[in-house]
């Protein structure tokens, strides 16, 4: 059985390679850029608690940040989580009403999750659960905000 961070790690880089952009998202800029921060911490955020190395960071077409994903493991869903949530949250620029912050969790762990950001008023665009089916991730949309996008089942 795989450790819980390279199969996080793994998670991760299916999720940006096929959730940014979606395969036929047709408003994707043409020079966005997705950074994945796995075994290799490829960008580094600077928040209010240090450098951080979020999961998934998109880049708009000037190189200025669009969007942050976090992919969590089940151990990652505590109180010890909650200060590095909010730095994120508070560097994440903002969609239409919400910040661009999505966070990818196990699948039962959503409610969870939302609890904590919602008790904590920590400002975020999604919530989705995902679980790994016959060697295949799936990704469950749970909780959406901003974008029409981001309920897509994979």
């Amino acid at each position: 059985m795989l450790d819980s961070s390279t199969l996080r790690h793994r998670i991760t880089r299916i999720i940006a390679a096929t959730r940014f952009p979606f395969v036929d998202q047709e408003s994707w800029g043409k020079n966005h850029q997705t950074i994945v921060n796995d075994e290799v911490g490829r960008y580094a955020i600077q928040t209010p608690i240090g450098v951080l190395y979020p999961s998934i960071i998109i880049t708009n077409d000037d190189g200025s940040l669009r969007e942050l994903g976090l992919v969590e493991s089940a151990e990652d869903i505590n109180d010890d989580s909650i200060p590095r949530w909010k730095a994120l949250s508070d560097v994440a620029p903002y969609g239409r009403e919400f910040k661009k912050l999505f966070l990818y969790v196990p699948e039962g762990y959503e409610e969870k999750t939302l609890k904590y950001f919602e008790d904590e008023g920590i400002n975020y665009d999604g919530i989705r659960g995902y679980r790994v089916e016959n060697q295949v991730l799936k990704i469950l949309p749970f909780k959406t905000l901003n974008d029409e996008y981001d309920d897509v089942i994979t």
